[in-house]
Order: C-alpha cells, then sequence, then structure tokens
C-alpha cells in the first residue's frame, strides 16, 4: 500500500533520546546544549514583530508563482545592503530551504540521480533526498590548517547520474568558510563535469572571527543560492525562504521557468509572511545583534574552557568556527562519540549531539549549540570536561 521509503523497520528511539525522557519524566533537569531554535532560548525580539503579521491586506489573495514580487524586491535589498546585486526576477520564494532543496532536487534529478554533499554536514539531506528519489553521495571535508574540501577525492566521485553538487557556506557544523580558493575550485569543477552548485548560505550573517563571507557569483554554471528568514532573521516559525538561480543566462531563464512550474504547483508560502517580509527585514539588524552577542559570548566561554587558539589544556577542544551557531568539540577520550554522548546524559544529564550524526567518521567529536543561555553553556561544557576527565582516569 505504501512507498518502499516506508518498507524497512521504523528506527527506535535512540538510548541517548530514550535516557533523556527517562530523566525529564523523573524530574531530573536536563542541560540542553545541542537547541538551535533562537526562540526558545531568551534571544530578546523586538515587540512589534507579531502586530507585523497581523494586516488587512493578508485578506487579498493574488498567488504569484515565483513569490511576490514586493517580497522579492525586499529581499533583493537585502542583498544590496550586503553589497550584492540581485535582480529580483532570479528569485523563487519557498517555505523554507528544505522545501527550496526539494524544488532543486525535482528540477535536476530524475529518480536514482545523484547529488554530491560535502560530509561532515547538517543530517537532514538524507531525509529529503530520500523524499525525492536522489542518491546522496558524499564528499569529505578533511580538517589541516581549516576544513577543505579534498577536490582529487571528490572527481573520483562523480559519475554520469551525478547532476549537483551542495556546498554550505558557512558549513554546519564545522562553520567553516569558503575562501576565495575555494570558491573559484568549486566552480572550475562545477564547469568540468556538468553540474549545478547549490549554495546554502543561511549563516551567512553570522559571522565569528575575522574571515570575510564571500559569495557565490557566477556566469558559467547554474548556481541556486538558498537563504532563509529562519536564520537571517531568527524566526523559523514565519517559514519563508528563498532561492536565487545565476549562472549563464539562457540557463538560468530556464531554469527559472522550471522552478516557477514547480513552485505554481505548490503555492506554499503564505500570504501574511510574504506582506510582512519588508517589514520583518528592517528589524534585522535588531535581531542579528542579539544573537550575534550570544554567539560570541558563548564561543569566548568555550575558548577559556578548553584552552582557546593554543594547546589544549584538557581533554575537550574547540574548534573555532569562522561562522554559524555550532561548535565542535575534539574530545580526547578512549571511547566514541555515541557512547561519549549517551554516558554524558546518564551520569551528567547534559544533551549534546555525537558527530557521526553529522558524518564524522573518526574520534570522539560532540557538536554543541552556541546559542544557548549563557550561564547553562558555561555549566555544560564544565561538565563536558569533567565526565572526559572521569574516563581518562578510568
Amino acid at each position: 500500500m505504501f512507498s518502499d521509503k516506508f518498507a524497512r523497520e521504523p528506527e527506535r528511539i535512540n538510548p541517548q533520546w530514550e535516557a533523556r525522557l527517562a530523566l525529564e519524566a523523573s524530574g531530573v533537569r536536563v542541560l540542553d546544549l545541542a537547541g538551535s531554535n533562537p526562540t526558545t532560548v531568551g534571544i530578546p525580539y523586538p515587540e512589534g514583530i507579531p502586530s507585523l503579521l497581523a494586516r488587512p491586506d493578508i485578506l487579498r489573495y493574488h498567488p504569484h508563482p515565483k513569490g511576490s514580487p514586493v517580497a522579492r524586491q525586499e529581499i533583493a535589498d537585502y542583498y544590496a545592503s550586503r553589497g550584492r546585486v540581485v535582480d529580483p526576477e532570479d528569485l523563487v520564494l519557498t517555505a523554507s530551504t528544505s522545501e527550496a532543496y526539494s524544488h532543486l532536487f525535482k528540477l535536476l534529478c530524475d529518480p536514482g540521480d545523484e547529488i554530491l554533499i560535502p560530509s561532515p554536514t547538517y543530517p537532514l539531506f538524507d531525509a529529503l533526498a530520500e523524499l525525492e528519489n536522489v542518491e546522496l553521495v558524499r564528499y569529505p571535508l578533511r580538517l589541516t590548517d581549516r576544513w577543505r574540501a579534498d577536490f582529487g577525492f571528490l572527481r573520483s566521485m562523480v559519475s554520469t547520474r551525478s547532476k549537483a553538487l551542495i556546498l554550505v557556506n558557512p558549513n554546519n557544523p564545522t562553520g567553516h568558510l569558503a575562501d576565495g580558493a575555494e570558491i573559484r575550485a568549486y566552480l572550475e569543477f562545477a564547469t568540468e563535469h556538468g553540474l549545478a552548485l547549490i549554495v546554502d548560505e543561511v549563516f551567512c550573517d553570522y559571522l565569528l572571527g575575522d574571515r570575510a563571507f564571500l559569495p557565490i557569483v557566477s556566469d558559467g554554471p547554474l548556481v541556486f543560492t538558498l537563504n532563509g528568514f529562519s536564520k537571517t532573521l531568527g524566526l523559523p516559525q514565519v517559514k519563508l525562504g528563498w532561492i536565487h538561480a545565476g549562472g549563464g543566462r539562457s540557463e538560468a531563464a530556464a531554469a527559472l521557468g522550471h522552478l516557477e512550474w514547480i513552485a505554481d504547483a505548490y503555492l506554499s508560502v503564505n500570504t501574511p509572511v510574504q506582506a510582512a517580509a519588508g517589514d520583518l527585514l528592517r528589524h534585522r539588524q535588531a535581531i542579528q545583534s542579539a544573537i550575534q552577542a550570544r554567539l560570541e559570548r558563548n564561543l569566548q566561554s568555550a575558548e577559556e574552557a578548553t584552552g582557546g587558539s593554543g594547546p589544549a589544556t584538557g581533554p575537550v577542544k574547540a574548534l573555532r568556527p569562522d561562522a554559524g551557531w555550532s561548535l565542535v568539540l575534539d574530545v580526547d577520550v578512549p571511547q566514541d562519540d555515541e557512547a561519549f554522548a549517551l554516558g554524558l546524559m546518564q551520569r551528567r544529564h547534559v544533551n549534546v549531539h555525537p558527530g557521526h550524526l553529522f558524518g564524522f567518521e573518526t574520534g570522539c567529536r560532540i557538536v554543541v549549540s552556541l546559542l544557548g543561555n549563557e550561564a547553562e553553556f558555561r555549566e555544560g561544557l564544565q561538565l563536558i570536561e569533567a565526565h572526559a576527565a572521569e574516563i581518562i582516569d578510568g
């Protein structure tokens, strides 16, 4: 009766989550260092935001497949404020970046075709690809002085079924930014193999060091840039994302025509958020400043607790990100990340993401969010250090 996608046995709740539920059911406080929802961690938002969505013009429905022209112009103005010229006609609005990926997989792939994705990266790609009958092929990011794609290895992974390459820039969870040489390499690689480049820029406004964010602009291969209000405004609940299509003009125009047809089949972007897009974006600086301050203070706490950029003073080392909301901790213990995260929950009542969820294959790496309450974040770091030391001491 159902699709083969659902033929396999459902995965049981993982032991770490089961341990958390049991602790909370018994009244034990669990420190959540993995939460990435800015609306639940005490970030201050401008008071007038709710009223922006209660407007008389939302009672008039005039859908456009690519999204409201006024909303698209507001997003083009957002890019202009960041020094980038974007034609609103090259934008397609979506309900989220997840939906944007879904549209692009429909556009580019037949069932069984392949998308090249970085590893480590955000784990949602697996579900999105499976729903579209697309295969994922992971290309490794290797850590030397910083995280970089291995283009020699990547070249060996391309097949006749490869249709696109995803670049998450800034990466989630490593937080690394592609520099100019890497961007040129990605564009040349896409041209060489006839691939579209899908660039996820959702964390581009949140820089944590001295590296500049460089947008990827192409007059050759197709480049689809994704972003949305979930991160840009810290408002995941208002559900607005977008795709910008760039590259050679004839190919980009054809892609936009097909994307318009796909979007017209759903018309999934709601009228209130499109009507309020400009007013919401005018609160961007206030919201981003509050989030940025939280990220920087928590990152400073992590570096103070783990030795900063110098040699680690204990078993836990923070791998400093260039940007984003996540922090990777390298834990020097004789355990894998899953066992460490489970023990941390059971014994110290701290929730973190084990690194294998993001594709880390070796060592014990865990991922924490930099968005959390600052006092709880510092407390959680101390408990992580204590748990690691306890393991080492036997």
